[in-house]
């Protein structure tokens, strides 16, 4: 991924939080991101996953992303398990196979017995867990995380350090940001300070802390290393007896190169483990923190948990066995040597962030009150024996007001850490365009129900009573002409909420007005269909509104398609 002269400030004359980026990101890489506070880090992160667009310059690149902010929100309407698998399916994952990594991730991370329980009923720790799962069941290439560790108990933390190394040893590339300078040291390929709106590169020397473990292994005469250890772990071989190595490496990487020497094809037999003394730096303490242990004890098989916190071992000894009395963690959820998850199709991606809105609607239960509003409105306007048409007109035009409330709620249902969860997976645009679609097809759902129940009370005669109406163009004419008050309720329910208008006070106040302008503004496809009905049924005859059908399909998608883009540039 590469970023070239990027800029970006908010609003057309704000100042400049970013200016004249020039970055590169390559693969199998750690990047450390450095800044004070208000520097402007976390307006670089949104950038690299995707959730804004700069004001300027060109970002080229992009693998499959995936994001965690500093804090989670758990006001979403879901279990921690159900939320993981509605996010796998937004990366591209099956179902199952995306509920079975949710499962993993949140038993490596300590938190499988909240599995079932509500994200409102969760602390702030176990929400930033099922935050950092959702980041890694997919194995995305590009894993971006600002502040991840904060909220973190120690236990998580070490998981989570280990976690992001075997990312970037996996061909990722992980950027992060983290109020603790000792976080992965020694283990970042590349650091960056931002400041003054630019970034300068940070010294390797300033970057080369923490401690050191030495690993001794043997093979079999034909064993050759794995190519590209993760780390770039320096390598020693024994002039005496070829099949003997000795590699030295950053403790964050102790696991990932543990896990390729077992895995290789033939194994790597490991016959000493040492930890060696971190580089005194007069700026950074000696001692690791607590918070940022990363265990370097070794797995007795691919695939099984840490032993804990760090290990002290003394050189050219046996691996030890798991202290007794210590808790076991459950296995982590190791992809298989070659196994990489592909990029979903994009339609497949938006059915997934689709079926996630309409559940979020639905257990929300934000539904109930246009649907409310809508069912007022009938039993005040349609009575029973009245004409059938006109009824039908009524009805089609009560559902646009809805509509526009209904796609409104859909686009500001996510809590803002959750839209950019969202946008950074699906990406800004296909998730708007999901809040879109559910919100339409709420709309089309009640107009079907609306036209339905008015079959039921009416009569099919004219409005004098004197001429029948045939029943099913009347019922065809009804269905088109409240498909057309949906698609323009949806259109201003997307100009009337964000990215156009933020506010919520303004984007409330404009909807009513926006919505009956769209009732009794001539050229209006939904007041022609209406129209259509009304006057048919002075004559006896269903009239098919074809044409502001294709009228207001076409205001939706062009309205569709200009949000859209505004999301990705202003998410």
């Amino acid at each position: 991924m590469m970023l070239r002269g990027v800029g970006r400030r908010y609003g057309l004359r704000g100042p400049w939080v970013l200016r004249g980026l020039d970055l590169d990101l390559p693969a199998h890489t750690l990047v450390r991101i450095e800044g004070a506070n208000g520097a402007g880090k976390s307006t670089l992160l949104r950038l690299l996953a995707g959730i804004d667009a700069p004001t300027e310059g060109r970002m080229t690149g992009r693998p499959r992303t995936a994001y965690v902010p500093e804090r989670f929100p758990a006001a979403l309407p879901f279990t921690a398990a159900g939320y993981l698998t509605h996010m796998g399916r937004v990366h591209g994952l099956p179902a199952a196979e995306a509920a079975a990594r949710g499962q993993e991730w949140l038993a490596r991370f300590g938190a499988a017995g909240y599995a079932r329980t509500p994200l409102a009923e969760l602390s702030k720790g176990t929400s930033q867990k099922v935050a950092v799962a959702q980041a890694l069941l997919a194995g995305p290439d590009l894993l971006v995380l600002d502040e991840a560790w904060t909220g973190l108990d120690t236990e998580a933390r070490g998981e989570l350090d280990r976690a992001v190394a075997e990312r970037a040893a996996d061909g990722a590339t992980v950027v992060f940001v983290d109020h603790d300078p000792r976080r992965l040291a020694g283990a970042a390929g590349l650091a960056y300070r931002l400041e003054g709106r630019t970034l300068t590169p940070v010294p390797a020397s300033r970057r080369d802390e923490g401690p050191r473990v030495r690993i001794e292994a043997t093979g079999r005469p034909a064993a050759v290393l794995p190519p590209e250890l993760p780390g770039a772990p320096a390598v020693e071989r024994d002039a005496g007896n070829p099949s003997a190595i000795r590699l030295t490496t950053t403790a964050a990487y102790s696991d990932p190169v543990l896990h390729a020497l077992l895995t290789a094809r033939p194994p790597w037999h490991i016959t000493g483990l040492s930890q060696l003394p971190a580089p005194v730096q007069a700026s950074v303490p000696a001692a690791a923190p607590t918070g940022a242990a990363v265990d370097v004890a070794p797995r007795s098989s691919p695939g099984t948990g840490p032993a804990g916190a760090t290990a002290v071992v003394p050189e050219t000894v046996s691996l030890p066995a798991r202290p007794p009395g210590r808790r076991t963690t459950a296995a982590r959820p190791v992809r298989p040597p070659g196994r990489r998850t592909t990029a979903a199709r994009p339609g497949r991606r938006t059915t997934a962030a689709t079926r996630y809105q309409a559940a979020l609607l639905a257990r929300s239960q934000r539904w109930l009150a246009p649907l409310l509003l809508y069912a007022a409105l009938l039993g005040i306007g349609v009575r029973a024996g009245e004409p059938l048409l006109d009824s039908l007109g009524y009805a089609a035009a009560a559902l646009l007001p809805v509509a526009a409330w209904l796609v409104r709620l859909c686009v500001t249902q996510e809590p803002p850490a959750a839209r950019a969860v969202t946008a950074a997976a699906a990406g800004p645009s296909r998730a708007h365009c999901a809040s879109l679609l559910t919100g339409l097809g709420y709309a089309l759902a009640l107009g079907g129900a609306g036209a339905g129940a008015v079959l039921l009370m009416s009569e099919p005669v004219s409005t004098d009573h004197t001429v029948a109406v045939p029943v099913l163009p009347a019922a065809l004419a009804g269905l088109l002409a409240a498909g057309c008050s949906a698609l323009l309720g949806a259109a201003v329910g997307a100009l009337c909420a964000r990215p156009v208008l933020r506010r919520h006070g303004w984007s409330l106040a404009a909807t009513v007005p926006a919505a009956l302008l769209a009732l009794v503004t001539d050229g209006s496809p939904a007041k022609a269909a209406v129209t259509d009905l009304v006057t048919g049924s002075l004559t006896g005859t269903a009239r098919m509104p074809f044409l502001p059908a294709a009228g207001a399909a076409v205001v939706a998608v062009a309205v569709a398609a200009l949000t859209a883009r505004l999301a990705a540039l202003r998410e």
